[in-house]
């Protein structure tokens, strides 16, 4: 569920630094992922692992609300984002959790919407013409891979999970640079649009509308309350204050400052983790 509500944005932030090697970036993030779930041990509970983990959802929660805002009122999204970080807040302030039933529902109606865009891309002969790329920008891969790195970590541990996740964003990632080129993808937040339009699918366009909504509202919910009790198991002050930062973080963050902070939490979480394998390595 992360990939559909982080890769609506993420994509076209990575393409505007990596252009076409953003699929390598893709590619190499899905390993690292992989990696990272078959190597190393989940976070622990000491305050620097519990202050990073609860960064990097917060963190998360921050990029939902953008990409909430600027594909659902593109006209005022600062204010959209903003209001949604204060409705994940009171969702939290009400207990309201994810279960596994309804995770199952969501992941398998963002899997139909991504099967079904594939087809589109595929189906359809792209506008965009394919210009050789220029040799990498190491700038702009790292660009890439921070910003798709947290969405790309499973929201349930494991590697095969992690496998799966990075398969799907691989065959979006292609089809996506198939059909519009770097530039046009990496043009706009919003360039999940102009993939509709130049696939012949404006139709379509409201329906993306619903993804956006489904990927992005219910595991901002469950992010929001994982990075809230790794601070303080404690309501509703906890939550007020978290919510405060993300509702403030979101009215004015654009995309690329939401999707930095996510991923330096995500690499914070990642540092900590190494360590802690490390750690467990010299007690065995």
């Amino acid at each position: 569920m992360r990939l559909a509500g982080g890769l609506l944005i993420a994509l076209a932030v990575g393409t505007s630094g990596a252009d076409y090697w953003v699929l390598v970036a893709v590619v190499v993030t899905a390993v690292l992922a992989v990696a990272v779930e078959a190597l190393l041990p989940s976070l622990g509970d000491t305050r620097p692992e519990r202050i990073a983990g609860s960064v990097s959802r917060l963190g998360l929660v921050l990029v939902f609300a953008t990409t909430f805002g600027q594909y659902l009122f593109p006209s005022a999204p600062g204010a959209a984002a903003a209001v949604f970080a204060a409705v994940v807040t009171v969702a939290d302030l009400a207990g309201v959790r994810l279960g596994d039933y309804a995770a199952r529902w969501v992941t398998g109606l963002l899997l139909a919407a991504a099967a079904s865009l594939i087809a589109i891309c595929v189906g359809i002969p792209p506008l965009a013409q394919f210009i050789a790329p220029d040799p990498p920008s190491v700038p702009g891969l790292g660009l890439a891979v921070l910003a798709l790195l947290p969405f790309l970590l499973p929201r349930r541990p494991g590697p095969g999970r992690a496998a799966a996740v990075g398969a799907v964003a691989v065959a979006i990632t292609a089809v996506a640079l198939y059909q519009l080129g770097p530039i046009r993808l990496g043009l706009s937040a919003t360039s999940f649009r102009e993939l509709l339009a130049a696939a012949d699918a404006v139709s379509l366009l409201p329906v993306l509308t619903v993804v956006a909504a489904v990927a992005t509202v219910p595991v901002a919910v469950d992010a929001f309350t994982d990075g809230r009790e790794r601070l303080s198991p404690e309501r509703p002050k906890a939550t007020l204050a978290c919510g405060l930062i993300v509702a403030v973080a979101a009215a004015f963050a654009g995309p690329v400052v939401a999707l930095s902070l996510a991923g330096v939490g995500t690499l914070a979480e990642l540092v900590l983790r190494v360590r802690a394998r490390r750690y467990r390595a010299r007690r065995a």
